[in-house]
């Protein structure tokens, strides 16, 4: 059965095995048009050479990921980090990408306060917000799981990440992933007060029991999450944009030839990012 892949992506990170140009050519021949670039194949092969990768293909990109981080020690500026993101913004307008993935980083290492630190992160992306707006590129808000809160993101829960996007408004968005909110009881009520317009693309992968690492991810249908009620809900508010597959999978997915991963990918996928269905 074939099914609509037209609003489909792989992120780059489910197939670490292939270069840029290898990712590309490879989504291309199994028909997949999207592609969310990883940062360090984009600097590998560069921008230019990806933007005119992707035009020779007819290929879109959903996002850049991802941003530098934000947990700086508490003595220094973010100058720096901001600057550096400030360049991620022109390279994911320069390949077309809609938002650049802001993963903002964990706690600083000399300190205990998270307060502080959201706070610090909350100012920071104001500072970027004009440059976003002026390049077209949308800051990508993705809340992560709790259990990243130390080392890789204090931004933590759907909830505060449409908090945070009400205060920065245009220029902002977010980007929902099954792996870190399929959890949370505020999930659907979050979704649907985000509505489609604010939702710049949605991550799909599964919840593996046991999960063995963080870098443990599954593929669509080997877990517990309910991805069709999860996509009812995204149909129910009209939400037409992007799905992304992202899997961390070091002791599986990332061991095999790409080319399986993606023919599975489109398997398990497919069903679950086409155009609203009576059993989605």
């Amino acid at each position: 059965m074939s099914h609509d892949l037209s609003r489909f992506a792989i992120n780059q990170i489910t197939t670490p095995k292939w270069t840029m140009p290898e990712a590309l050519e490879g989504y291309r021949r199994q028909g997949i048009s999207g592609i969310a670039v990883w940062r360090q194949f984009l600097e590998d092969y560069g921008v230019a050479q990806t933007r005119k990768h992707l035009r020779q293909l007819e290929m879109w990109v959903p996002s850049l990921c991802t941003s530098e981080w934000l947990n700086v020690s508490v003595d220094q500026s973010m100058t720096a980090a901001i600057d550096t993101n400030r360049r991620l913004l022109d390279a994911a307008a320069e390949i077309g990408a809609a938002c650049l993935m802001m993963v903002v980083g964990g706690m600083p290492p000399d300190s205990k306060d998270i307060a502080g630190q959201r706070a610090r992160v909350r100012d920071a992306l104001f500072t970027l917000l004009p440059h976003a707006r002026e390049v077209g590129v949308k800051l990508g808000l993705e809340p992560l799981h709790p259990m990243y809160a130390g080392d890789r993101s204090v931004l933590n829960s759907i909830k505060v990440a449409n908090d945070l996007c009400d205060e920065l408004g245009e220029g902002a968005g977010l980007v929902p992933d099954v792996y870190h909110c399929w959890w949370d009881p505020a999930f659907e009520t979050e979704l649907r007060r985000a509505g489609p317009e604010r939702i710049i693309t949605f991550h799909y992968c599964d919840w593996l029991v046991p999960t063995r690492n963080l870098r443990d991810r599954g593929m669509v249908g080997d877990g517990v999450i309910d991805i069709p009620r999860i996509k009812g809900w995204l149909d129910d508010i009209g939400y037409a944009g992007p799905f992304e597959l992202e899997i961390f999978s070091e002791l599986d997915w990332w061991e095999r030839p790409p080319e399986e991963t993606v023919r599975v990918a489109i398997e398990r996928c497919g069903p679950h990012v086409g155009a609203a269905t009576s059993n989605s």
